[in-house]
């Protein structure tokens, strides 16, 4: 793994997070975050987005883009006050305009109720120090506030709200956590202090799953939490403090078309990382 670990740093240099951020969904949080906005409405944009970030990031981060920009920068206000129109009413795949206003408003009434999202995770994460724990309980939260809208909820709203202790690689969830953990580094905003990034799980994808069995970093063959827990262990032997810190620049590898998994000759043999990848070894 020593050696792996060269590999990734060099392309973390390489491919620096921050250049990517423009076309992920952290470009909304992100916004927020650099605009000085209060912590809640933060956290809010975030898991907002987070969970509407699935298919193709094309269309997705330009659906986000249109609800978000639609509450001319009101997100936090319009979601903890009555339900009414003034929340932008689109809808994006599984999920029906009404369905994902329904997810917002039940994001507010947490936030109304708790105080923020941040303390509902704590509440779950503090009986045992396990993420899974608090994602299962900043969940649930949520679903139980969108039982109070329509019962019983419907799949579109399920959709957007996955079970973490179903066993499932639930990237999104992930994903969102790995924001507010990791320390600001122009992509992650670090902001929930109380968990450290030691603890987070790599949000796993087609991409990262794909490039990771190539590396040697799993030999499962499903996509899942068992998965997504060995590739993070793996990556701890390379940084055990921050394991998660090669997860934006392996992913958008794939996201970007500079990593085809081997279908590409050409872009393998240029490829920082085929010294240590499985396909890429065969062309040196």
């Amino acid at each position: 793994m020593k050696d792996l670990k060269i590999y990734l740093d060099k392309v973390l240099k390489e491919f620096p997070p921050k250049d990517r951020v423009s076309a992920d969904p952290v470009q909304f949080q992100r916004r927020f975050f650099d605009e000085g906005k209060s912590q809640k409405e933060v956290e809010a944009v975030a898991l907002f987005s987070a969970m509407l970030s699935y298919g193709s990031a094309a269309q997705f981060t330009k659906k986000i883009a249109a609800i978000i920009n639609s509450c001319n920068k009101e997100f936090l206000k319009l979601i903890t006050n009555e339900p009414d129109s003034n929340f932008p009413w689109i809808g994006y795949r599984m999920s029906t305009a009404k369905e994902i206003s329904i997810f917002a408003y039940s994001i507010g009434n947490v936030i109304n109720k708790f105080g923020s999202i941040k303390e509902v995770f704590l509440s779950g994460y503090k009986k045992n120090n396990e993420i899974i724990e608090g994602l299962s309980a900043l969940r649930n939260a949520i679903f139980e506030e969108a039982e109070k809208f329509i019962n019983p909820v419907p799949h579109g709203i399920k959709h957007l709200l996955p079970d973490p202790t179903a066993g499932g690689c639930c990237k999104r969830w992930h994903m969102f956590l790995r924001w507010m953990v990791r320390k600001n580094d122009g992509v992650d905003i670090g902001i929930w202090k109380e968990i450290p990034p030691s603890k987070l799980i790599i949000p796993l994808d087609t991409h990262i799953s794909k490039i990771s069995r190539n590396l040697g970093l799993t030999t499962r063959k499903n996509d899942d939490l068992k998965t997504a827990i060995e590739i993070t262990n793996k990556l701890k032997e390379c940084c055990p403090e921050d394991p998660i810190k090669y997860d934006f620049a392996i992913c958008h590898l794939g996201i970007g078309g500079k990593c085809t998994y081997g279908k590409n000759p050409e872009l393998c043999a240029d490829c920082i990382l085929k010294k240590q990848c499985m396909v890429g070894k065969k062309l040196v």
